[in-house]
């Protein structure tokens, strides 16, 4: 299982992509061009709120764009601040739409935002399973929200009431899971796509696995648009941080697969700890080919091609 995962990894290191232009290609203005093709062929939106809703997008687009030309001398260099704005505009209405078309994801969002956390997952994990592919993933990321921050409510509590919190791993390893699903099939329809990707990573360094976490944090700069700055910069800080014990991810799996022969040369091949090191290698060799699957879509992206 080790062997295939490696040999998969250095595979995907020299293999350029030849798919179809996947999701993480698409900037949000590509995407709410997506969206607004799916209200007209697939959601039965009114034709006056939908065209009030296109309207408000277009003007918006608009004024951005001109602001920009007005005032580049007052922006970023690289845009950062105006990419970002797009994708606050481009989030508000898809946002607003979903609001129309379902005021139970209006209200799953009312909860989450009063702290009715047990509340807002439940009714977040009720439109998981709607047909409309875009309700469907943007309550799978609030139910991912809501978890990640009951459990660090939780934690907080028991901090407050004992003066520590232990690890707990089943919350976290859900929200993983959740995101996990997220980052595989909802790209197309998140604006804000790496809120999943940041929570995954969140959740490796509460669980104290600063080598996933890393990854992670590297796999965020990596293949995500338009990152906001607060955002981006927030994820430098932490890259740079766990860099001192996890910046060669290479380098520490191969000390634990050294680890193991050692514990299979004695023939200590239980579950502790030989199964779960071996378990933890798998697993960080997967987060390390989705790492260079990254890596070589932004090269793809940046040189032009397919």
């Amino acid at each position: 299982m080790v062997q295939k995962r490696l040999a998969l990894l250095f595979a995907v290191g020299f293999t350029a992509s030849a798919s179809a232009q996947n999701p993480a290609d698409l900037t949000p203005r590509d995407k709410t061009e997506v969206f607004i093709q799916h209200l007209v062929k697939v959601a039965k939106i009114d034709p006056a709120r939908y065209q009030a809703l296109v309207l408000e997008y277009e003007i918006g687009a608009a004024l951005s764009e001109l602001t920009h030309d007005l005032e580049s001398d007052q922006h970023a260099p690289d845009g950062d601040c105006c990419g970002a704005a797009a994708v606050l505009l481009a989030d508000d209405f898809v946002q607003s739409a979903l609001k129309e078309l379902h005021p139970d994801y209006t209200e799953a969002l009312r909860l989450y935002d009063d702290g009715k956390l047990g509340e807002g997952r439940s009714a977040a994990r009720s439109l998981s399973s709607k047909a409309d592919p875009y309700v469907s993933a943007y309550a799978r990321l609030l139910e991912a929200e809501t978890e990640f921050a009951t459990y660090t409510r939780n934690c907080a509590k028991r901090r407050e009431s004992t003066g520590s919190a232990t690890i707990e791993a089943e919350p976290l390893e859900k929200v993983i899971e959740l995101c996990e699903a997220i980052g595989k099939k909802d790209r197309l329809y998140l604006i804000q796509d790496h809120r999943a990707c940041e929570l995954i990573a969140l959740s490796f360094e509460k669980l104290e696995r600063p080598l996933y976490a890393f990854v992670q944090y590297t796999i965020l700069l990596t293949d995500y648009y338009d990152l906001p700055p607060d955002v981006e910069e927030r994820v430098k800080r932490k890259l740079a941080t766990l860099s001192e014990t996890s910046g060669r991810p290479l380098l520490t799996v191969g000390e634990w697969m050294n680890k193991v022969e050692k514990l299979l040369g004695k023939e200590l091949t239980a579950e502790e700890p030989t199964q779960a090191q071996e378990t933890q290698i798998v697993s960080a060799l997967d987060k390390l080919i989705e790492l260079q699957e990254a890596r070589e879509r932004r090269i793809c992206r940046n040189c032009g091609g397919t």
